[in-house]
């Protein structure tokens, strides 16, 4: 049960950082498309309706195609690393068995705790959801079953139009009726079905200017839109913009077919209000399944707007607007995969953690970048970009090493706790710059060959029995920086990597910038962190000089443009 609990909380999670960006992308293109739609009331129902169309099915065609791009990239990355035939070494450490006295911890963090929670109110409610629409499809069909029906070309009071519209449509159509008042509806793909109220069997003309409006869904295929949308309404039904998009896309749909059915001129626009104002106080049959002739109140006085104002020789612009819902439905799909795509980084910049090694000497032969990796979850996400890194070229890299466990600790001590990836690139700048773009840097050659050209002594060490620590603590540091104008002003927050040596006597040489944000924060903790006061590492008794590095985190408070730096 726990495991199944763990790797459940893993979906969750995978999940969670799946569709979060592509969900935020569509809520805002489609929020922005209805606030423009807001000023455009005078727009033919059927733009109005095939624009919305296009809104709730671009998303879960987005979502669909952002994990399209993800698997292709994944394919692509796996044929890259194939080829580059990187040496990659991975060193674990042994695995011991014992007896611990700690009970187990299902969930380990209280954000474990959140990605299942969220999970699982989010399958409840796709169930539910799922459930009542099931149940009100089953009633329908248990309806269709137990009520009389008749072949809709029986029936000699349709008038020709319908009857012509009826032979053109190539399906079996049924009408029952019910002796209950009902508003007209009809549902069914391959069989469609017709119900109306018995009582309509009083007036011919009303209950042929119904059946009208039925078999006009039927043409254009509404019940299987209505089922697509009431679909994506149960799967995102935590949107309320799907919710929003949903109820408008039904008065649409009714709009558009008043439209095409005043745009015959034998119909009376007169006799076709009054039918609606009728129809309008009787109920709705499971009316989130089925097509119903009039939905709500709401939108009856746009629709007898529009049905006044209509001209009898206006076009349906049936073309241009299938031609507005394929290209919006192509843009949405492309926005959200290549979006999700491009904000892929190798590493989280918040998270990433490393420390470059040069090889001043060149005794050694390579240059090598140290990643420490972070939590479980961190972890995962690092070693996967090891893909990436297979890309590279083999004249660039040399090797890559994976420290895990005690392994990991005994070389570079608490710090790699969680594993470290050693990367190895050859001696030229560009290789060694190459490695470092790849891991999100952005690195400077002239950087790597003032270090390569330095008169500095070149006997460090990266790894000590003891590391270096900072007197006063982060503290120290933290109350020495000031948060750079210029960078107060733009808004730029993030972290400026510095690395450096500590020297026997503790003191900070040759410090570097080895990753900035830039408004003067890279100054001020270069600034900062020279200064600084270390207790000298120590290698088999005595003081030795320690290569260092330390990220210095820039961040403005979110209520006012005030400082809240921190050191890390």
């Amino acid at each position: 049960m726990e495991l199944w609990l763990q790797q459940f909380t893993e979906i969750s999670r995978a999940f969670f950082y799946f569709a979060w960006l592509p969900l935020v992308i569509w809520t805002l293109l489609a929020g922005t498309i209805l606030v423009a739609l807001r000023s455009a009331g005078k727009l033919h129902a059927q733009y109005h309706y095939h624009i919305r169309l296009a809104l709730i099915a671009g998303l879960p065609l987005g979502l669909l195609s952002t994990w399209g791009v993800d698997q292709v990239s994944a394919l692509l990355t796996a044929a890259g690393a194939e080829a580059a035939s990187l040496k990659v070494i991975a060193v674990m450490a042994p695995i011991e068995t014992g007896i611990s006295t700690q009970s187990s911890t299902i969930f380990p963090t209280l954000t474990d705790l959140f990605f299942l929670t969220t999970a699982v109110i989010l399958l409840l409610g796709i169930v539910w959801m799922m459930t009542i629409r099931l149940k009100q499809y089953f009633q329908l069909h248990l309806l269709k079953k137990q009520l009389p029906m008749d072949r809709l070309t029986d029936y000699s009071f349709l008038s020709k139009a319908n009857q012509d519209l009826t032979g053109q449509m190539r399906r079996e159509i049924r009408i029952g009726f019910l002796k209950q008042d009902i508003i007209p509806v009809t549902f069914g793909v391959k069989d469609p079905v017709i119900l109306v109220p018995e009582s309509l069997k009083q007036t011919p003309e009303k209950l042929d200017l119904a059946i009208r409006h039925e078999l006009t869904h039927i043409q254009n295929r509404d019940f299987v839109t209505h089922l697509l949308t009431t679909a994506i309404q149960s799967l995102f039904w935590f949107h309320p913009l799907v919710h929003l998009i949903s109820r408008e896309l039904v008065d649409y749909r009714e709009m558009r077919c008043d439209s095409i059915i005043i745009g015959d001129s034998n119909i009376s626009k007169k006799q076709y209000a009054s039918l609606l104002f009728e129809l309008l106080p009787m109920p709705n049959l499971n009316r989130q399944i089925s097509v119903n002739m009039a939905q709500q109140s709401s939108n009856l006085k746009e629709r007898i707007e529009r049905i006044t104002r209509q001209n009898r020789s206006q076009v349906l612009p049936k073309r241009s607007s299938l031609t507005i819902l394929a290209t919006l439905l192509v843009t949405l799909t492309l926005v959200m995969a290549c979006t999700d795509l491009q904000t892929q980084a190798v590493f989280d910049e918040e998270e990433l953690d490393l420390m470059t090694d040069i090889d001043r000497s060149g005794e050694r032969g390579y240059h090598q970048v140290i990643i420490y990796l972070g939590d479980e979850g961190q972890s995962d996400r690092h070693e996967n970009a090891i893909n990436q890194l297979n890309q590279l070229k083999p004249e660039h890299i040399k090797e890559i090493e994976i420290l895990k466990g005690s392994a990991a600790t005994e070389a570079f001590g608490d710090r790699a706790e969680h594993g470290v990836i050693l990367v190895k690139t050859n001696q030229d700048a560009q290789s060694y710059n190459r490695t470092l773009q790849t891991l999100g840097m952005e690195p400077d050659l002239s950087v790597l060959n003032e270090i390569q050209n330095s008169d500095a002594p070149d006997d460090f060490f990266v790894v000590v029995e003891e590391m270096p620590e900072l007197i006063g603590g982060l503290a120290s540091i933290q109350q020495d920086i000031r948060y750079p104008e210029m960078a107060r002003r733009a808004g730029i927050e993030g972290r400026v990597y510095i690395q450096f040596i500590v020297n026997e006597e503790g003191d900070v040489e040759n410090p570097q910038v080895i990753r900035g944000i830039g408004g003067g924060a890279d100054e001020e903790a270069l600034r900062a962190v020279q200064h600084a006061k270390f207790k000298p590492g120590i290698q088999r008794g005595r003081p030795v000089r320690v290569q260092y590095s330390l990220p210095v985190v820039f961040r403005l408070q979110q209520n006012e443009n005030s400082e809240d730096e921190t050191s890390e």
